[in-house]
């Protein structure tokens, strides 16, 4: 009874123990693409041509200032992996605390989030938009928007994809987003 027991035992050990086994091989053959792909994350680019003037300063949502208007086509590489092209148009208006704004982006490529908001107040960082795994933008951003007539540029950097390219160094991903076996499936 004593042998059959402790075989019991090892067999749950050795098949309960595959599963993290599985998560760990993951983590240890993806180090490298994964920390590449935190390192891009860390910053956002977006360079467009259309009608616009803008001038905007931000030390994340809560505190930022300036104010734009416009159409643009843009290139993109944004907070969540966002790539590919996306239009936006409308205006906005941003001072510390406050923001006035009605601006819609569509179409865009597959890898890029559609969206549309308008209102005014305070950014409510609790906002699905702003949810740091798959928002379409990031509420903690630090940088800027410059545009005059046909050309508009933004650049940004995010905090929490800071910190977790930084962890992501001793195999912590705050974000979830590091790859798995699971997404070449």
């Amino acid at each position: 009874m004593k042998k059959i027991l402790l075989q019991i035992l090892f067999a749950l050990l050795l098949f309960g123990g595959m599963e993290l086994r599985a998560q760990w091989l993951d983590k240890v053959t993806l180090y490298v693409p994964n920390r590449v792909l935190d390192l891009l994350d860390v910053f956002s680019l977006d360079v467009g041509t259309g009608l616009a003037a803008r001038a905007e300063l931000r030390f994340t949502r809560a505190v930022q200032g300036g104010a734009g208007i416009g159409y643009t086509a843009s290139l993109v590489k944004d907070v969540n992996r966002q790539y590919g092209y996306a239009v936006r148009n409308g205006w906005d208006s941003l001072f510390p605390g406050l923001a006035a704004e009605d601006i819609e982006q569509r179409p865009t490529s597959s890898l890029v989030q559609e969206y549309w908001i308008s209102g005014a107040g305070f950014p409510n960082p609790m906002d699905p938009i702003y949810n740091i795994r798959d928002g379409a933008r990031d509420y903690w951003e630090i940088g800027g928007a410059l545009g005059l007539g046909v050309i508009e540029a933004k650049v940004a950097l995010h905090p929490v994809d800071i910190l977790d390219a930084v962890l992501g160094f001793f195999f912590i991903d705050i974000k979830g987003d590091d790859l798995t076996f699971e997404n070449f499936k």
